[in-house]
């Protein structure tokens, strides 16, 4: 055979492997999965779930504090180990701001510039989140049976302390309605 026609044969035969998922000895063609943060939750069902919830640019600062991809205030990055000593401040007029101290290296500017770091507090955040928000899940909201996905939500942007008076007082998801439009973005999901 010409070698000319051996080459494409070899290209078509590696993204044959690759199509199919395993070559002539039964390895593995693909790309590893990076695996879920959160036991028990498969890879591409955890991927959507980041999916669904990445709500602004990486570099994005909303006036209320909220920073990155996933929104995250000075509370949620103090639970994971990012910051220190949140607190409540008046910024620019917004009363009730999460503020809190970066813990070194980590600056306001460095964390809004590494998408890795904003994965690693978001994933730590949900692994954090899970055991607490699971024995809620299969609990009826709007009807619907609420599921670790949407509880992740509502946590991510309640706390944990505020998922319970999410899920049981109907006032409260209605007061709140950002969170309750996060849940229904993400229930269901895992």
């Amino acid at each position: 055979m010409h070698p000319a026609i051996l080459l494409p044969v070899g290209i078509f035969g590696f993204l044959g492997g690759a199509a199919f998922g395993t070559s002539r000895k039964g390895l593995s063609m693909l790309p590893p999965e990076r695996p879920s943060p959160v036991p028990g939750v498969p890879a591409l069902a955890w991927e959507r779930f980041v999916t669904v919830m990445v709500v602004a640019p990486r570099q994005h600062a909303t006036p209320r504090g909220r920073l990155g991809l996933f929104g995250m205030d000075a509370r949620r990055l103090s639970d994971v180990g990012f910051q220190s000593k949140p607190r409540k401040v008046t910024v620019g007029g917004e009363l009730g701001v999460w503020s809190g101290e970066w813990v070194p290296p980590l600056s306001r500017e460095t964390f809004l510039a590494s998408t890795p770091a904003q994965y690693e507090a978001f994933s730590r955040s949900m692994r954090k989140l899970a055991p607490k928000v699971s024995r809620l899940v299969g609990l009826p909201i709007y009807g619907k049976v609420s599921t670790l996905s949407g509880l992740l939500a509502v946590g991510h942007l309640a706390g944990e302390d505020g998922v319970t008076s999410w899920v049981t007082d109907p006032a409260v998801r209605e007061k709140f309605k950002a969170t309750t439009a996060n849940f229904n973005r993400a229930n269901g999901i895992f």
